[in-house]
């Protein structure tokens, strides 16, 4: 491939990606209910395997309380304060800590996916789900 087909594409894939349009959708304005349906655990190498949700004790349901800037369980006995919140385009991005460990979430707007990592110095876990309004 020459140089300047090289440039040409390359510009051409900058035109159709552009700026992202804002999308429709999910927002800070309500509770969100998220199902999660996958998860990792990492060791302090880097090193991830595939565990349950219960292995790791976490339920299989949060609900996101935007109001009172608050993440519960299922069962709303289990709680942690929600520190950060940014509506992006295509995206909230929330960020909290507790107990020593650090937390983010992001979901997409349009879709509801989200993709989520709660760190501490052992390792991590990273976690997977969908996410409606509530």
């Amino acid at each position: 491939m020459t140089r300047a087909t090289l440039s040409l594409l390359i510009g051409a894939a900058l035109l159709l990606t552009g700026d992202a349009a804002p999308a429709e959708g999910l927002d800070a304005s309500q509770p969100l209910r998220c199902d999660l349906n996958g998860s990792a655990q990492c060791d302090e190498a880097a090193s991830c395997i595939d565990v349950t949700l219960e292995q790791i004790n976490l339920s299989e349901v949060l609900h996101l309380d935007f109001e009172k800037q608050l993440i519960s369980g299922k069962d709303a006995e289990r709680t942690s304060p929600i520190d950060d919140v940014d509506v992006l385009d295509t995206v909230l991005v929330l960020q909290g800590h507790q107990a020593g460990r650090g937390w983010t979430i992001v979901i997409d707007r349009a879709s509801g996916h989200l993709s989520a990592a709660l760190a501490e110095t052992a390792g991590a876990f990273v976690i997977a789900g969908e996410c409606a309004a509530d």
